[in-house]
């Protein structure tokens, strides 16, 4: 069982970690211990974890980097995750607060964390190891992601669509990690500091790339269809679908081009407009 907390393997070894002080328990009163860490984010670091109760493996994403804007980021994170249900959703177990203490400081502090379904490993890894998948393989999941990007669309624009942050578990595959998100609700405030570059720089949507260069291009619902359409056609001819594309560039079914193709437009009005058209479109392509 794990005590002590870090960012990555490199800020243990230099000595920068946070030792436990508390249990591990959800508000929802489940336990939880640590075994190995995981990953990192850009404000978080993931562990794999055990309910102590049942034996259950899962994941337990703590926010290492504190701050309102971040705080209230991972927050809303949580809210929505718990919010979400489907078999391509990330499975939301429960979530709360550890005491801390860094161990080159000498006062508490309370970290919050979100415990998690655990994924055998992200679809960037399974590409760069196997290459193009087959059609038998993706459809599916095609499927299952596009109905996820809907669901969430009725709540928050992603942003940051990418392969690592589509997870595999088993034989699904699902859309995670949502920090990133600006929701529907006007209520809520969108954290995103004034030309601030948001998004996954090799996945980037053509509005994200233009507000990169200054342009005050909106990042919206069409926006993570461009990201999602981009990662399936990285599934599927093992390329990224940079420059001009043409139906030569494609090596997949032909009944899945146009809609690709269609999804991947610079100019966003002319792409479904958001994951619900995206959706209802690509079961139409697959059942043709």
């Amino acid at each position: 069982m794990m005590n002590n907390l870090y960012f990555d393997l490199d800020a243990l070894r230099r000595g920068n970690f946070f030792i436990l002080k508390s249990e591990i328990r959800t508000e929802e009163g489940d336990p939880y211990e640590l075994e190995e860490w995981i990953d990192r984010g850009g404000n978080a670091a993931v562990f794999k974890g055990r309910q102590r109760i049942t034996g259950d493996e899962c994941a337990v994403k703590f926010l290492m980097n504190s701050g309102w804007r971040n705080t209230k980021r991972f927050l809303r994170e949580i809210k929505l995750l718990k919010s979400m249900h489907g078999d391509h959703i990330t499975q939301y177990y429960g979530a709360g607060r550890v005491t801390i203490r860094h161990n080159k400081a000498s006062r508490d502090q309370r970290m919050p964390f979100v415990v998690m379904e655990l994924a055998d490993c992200n679809l960037q890894d399974v590409i760069r190891e196997e290459g193009p998948l087959s059609y038998e393989r993706y459809a599916g999941q095609f499927r299952g992601l596009a109905s996820a990007l809907a669901s969430l669309h009725d709540r928050a624009v992603h942003r940051d669509i990418k392969p690592e942050n589509i997870l595999v578990a088993g034989e699904r595959w699902l859309l995670s990690d949502y920090g990133l998100c600006t929701f529907v609700n006007p209520d809520e405030e969108d954290l995103t500091l004034e030309g601030q570059n948001v998004g996954p720089k090799f996945w980037l949507s053509p509005e994200a790339h233009n507000r990169r260069l200054g342009c005050r291009d909106e990042i919206n619902a069409a926006s993570d269809v461009f990201q999602l359409a981009a990662i399936f056609w990285y599934v599927a001819t093992g390329r990224h679908p940079t420059g001009i594309l043409t139906e030569d560039d494609w090596i997949g079914p032909k009944k899945l081009f146009s809609l690709l193709h269609r999804s991947l437009y610079h100019d966003f009005t002319k792409r479904p407009q958001d994951g619900q058209e995206f959706s209802a479109d690509l079961v139409d392509a697959l059942t043709q």
